[in-house]
């Protein structure tokens, strides 16, 4: 059984001295909660198979239906995808940092754990600062997925999560409630056209202003 510890960011030492203690534990392979710009995400070293598998159990999510990743900055990604289009840049200057998930071709072999078997990956550059200072700290990607049981509703506070997820995950940072309770928006740009996925915090409106010919499925 796991005692999940809850530690406050509304300070900067409470900020500065919760960020250490995250990552520390992401480095050693456990699983922290925190927030982001939109709701709060359950977060692992992405590079850690283990650590990613006992977020599928934990989350009693199918394991084809792959998680997204927090990456510090766009230059991040050419490590991890094979090709950046047009429209992936025109879509990364407007949003990023911000509320939006974007799916690329994953390279061979890159992260193969979190594809769910179909070879692409999801990436967020979060505006968020307490994620911004988790990756700093790590260095290196970390998982972006929503802190909730699937089919249950996104986690808007640490107390949501903690509802969820007690003794199951090590730590929860907790920033409060969350101003924007609706999920990042979710484009696949992984083809020669985006389409649209989901439709969270930025609207088809929003969307078409800067791709025009984004699909929507």
């Amino acid at each position: 059984m796991i005692k999940t510890e809850i530690l406050k960011v509304s300070t900067e030492e409470q900020n500065r001295q919760a960020i250490l203690r995250a990552a520390e534990i992401v480095k050693k392979g456990g699983i922290i909660s925190f927030p982001t710009e939109t709701v709060y995400a359950l977060g692992a070293d992405a590079m850690n198979k283990q650590a990613v598998e006992r977020i599928f159990q934990i989350k009693a999510r199918e394991t084809d239906k792959p998680f997204a990743i927090f990456v510090p900055d766009y230059t991040s990604l050419n490590e991890f995808v094979e090709n950046i289009s047009f429209y992936a840049e025109k879509l990364m200057g407007e949003f990023w940092p911000g509320p939006l998930t974007l799916i690329f071709k994953s390279k061979p072999g890159k992260l193969a754990h979190l594809t769910g078997g179909k070879n692409k990956l999801g990436f967020r550059v979060s505006s968020a600062e307490p994620v911004q200072l988790l990756l700093a700290e790590i260095k290196g990607p970390l998982t972006a997925t929503s802190a909730n049981l699937s089919g249950f509703r996104e986690s808007v506070s640490a107390e949501d999560v903690y509802k969820q997820f007690k003794e199951k995950i090590e730590l929860i940072l907790d920033g409060g409630q969350s101003n924007e309770p609706i999920p990042s928006s979710v484009v696949d740009v992984s083809g020669d056209i985006p389409i649209l996925i989901r439709e969270g915090r930025i609207s088809i409106d929003e969307f078409k202003r800067v791709v025009p010919r984004i699909k929507i499925i």
